[in-house]
């Protein structure tokens, strides 16, 4: 129990500093955005391109923890979609934001501080593999369903929606923007760069390394910084009881699923650790931004971001207990 206190309590005592620090006005928001776009697009680039180009991943096969990883998502997304329509009457944007909601982890934020403050740099391992994918798989799926959702929505109002454009952007132009963004987004490339460098076969090391081991050092406690000065903006807007089924779903289902699936896919233990870690991470900003975008689902989003970053607290020192057993 003292090794969680140890690993929990300083995480969120830098979330709790950031709040506060907003609270009593001594930054602004504009600073918080500040901070939080330097972990985004300098830190955690950074680290990952470090850890890539370092880092032996063994035997291990990678496909295996996505199979595990990612069958949870889909089943989460799946539950959260259909459970708050069902509670709500939500159309079919909202509802896909409820799943988007229930099944988008906050890796960057919070699952790689937490996972690097219990395991050190090894338990990032995981973490790696699966943000290597996770960005553009989300972002992609989230896109195509709310672009798919919209449609329904225009086809059972008879009419067209006002916070939607009259004809939703074809197949093709939704595949082109979402490429773009992910090529222009700061964390693909710094994955890219380190699996190139890694491929060259060259040592990262001198100070090169150096520079990049006192940059991303910063990732983690930035971001838990950053995440906590964010949360007065969000706050709870309404919604209540659908963003306690969301929370519920990413805080405790999510990763019971991932630890059921990985345990039977003979992964190394620091890997299941790592994933249900990941899986058992709040919410993540971009389910958020994602429903400001789409105009769809806004205050669950907002209030779901903050109920599971905070009950996270308790939820991730109970998964933090069960995976030291």
């Amino acid at each position: 129990m003292q090794t969680i206190l140890n690993v929990v309590v300083p995480i969120f005592s830098l979330m709790a500093l950031g709040y506060l620090t907003v609270a009593a006005r001594l930054l602004s928001d504009a600073v918080g955005d500040g901070l939080a776009r330097f972990v985004f697009v300098i830190a955690v680039p950074v680290l990952l391109f470090r850890t890539l180009a370092t880092v032996s991943f063994g035997d291990a096969n990678p496909l295996y923890l996505w199979a595990g990883y990612f069958g949870a998502v889909a089943i989460v997304w799946t539950i959260g979609t259909l459970v708050v329509r069902r509670l709500t009457e939500a159309n079919h944007r909202a509802g896909v934001i409820a799943g988007v909601s229930s099944a988008f982890a906050n890796t960057v934020f919070v699952a790689l501080p937490v996972l690097q403050r219990a395991y050190g740099d090894a338990g990032l391992e995981p973490l790696l593999i699966i943000i290597s994918i996770h960005l553009p798989m989300m972002m992609i799926a989230s896109t195509l369903l709310i672009e798919r959702a919209a449609v329904l929505d225009i086809k059972e109002s008879g009419e067209g929606d006002p916070g939607m454009p009259p004809a939703p952007p074809s197949l093709t132009e939704t595949g082109g923007r979402v490429l773009r963004n992910l090529l222009t987004n700061a964390i693909v490339v710094g994955i890219l760069c380190g699996l190139a460098w890694r491929a060259t076969g060259l040592p990262l090391e001198g100070h090169l390394d150096e520079v990049a081991k006192l940059l991303g050092g910063t990732a983690g406690p930035l971001a838990l910084f950053a995440l906590g000065m964010s949360l007065p903006r969000y706050g709870l807007r309404g919604d209540i009881v659908p963003a306690i089924v969301v929370s519920a779903l990413s805080l405790i289902v999510m990763p019971a699923l991932a630890w059921f699936f990985l345990t039977r896919l003979s992964l190394p233990p620091s890997w299941v650790r790592g994933a249900v870690i990941t899986a058992a991470s709040p919410l993540g900003v971009n389910a958020y931004l994602l429903a400001v975008y789409f105009k769809a689902g806004e205050k669950l989003a907002a209030t779901a971001t903050l109920i599971s970053t905070v009950a996270s607290v308790l939820t991730l020192s109970l998964w933090l207990s069960v995976l030291s057993g």
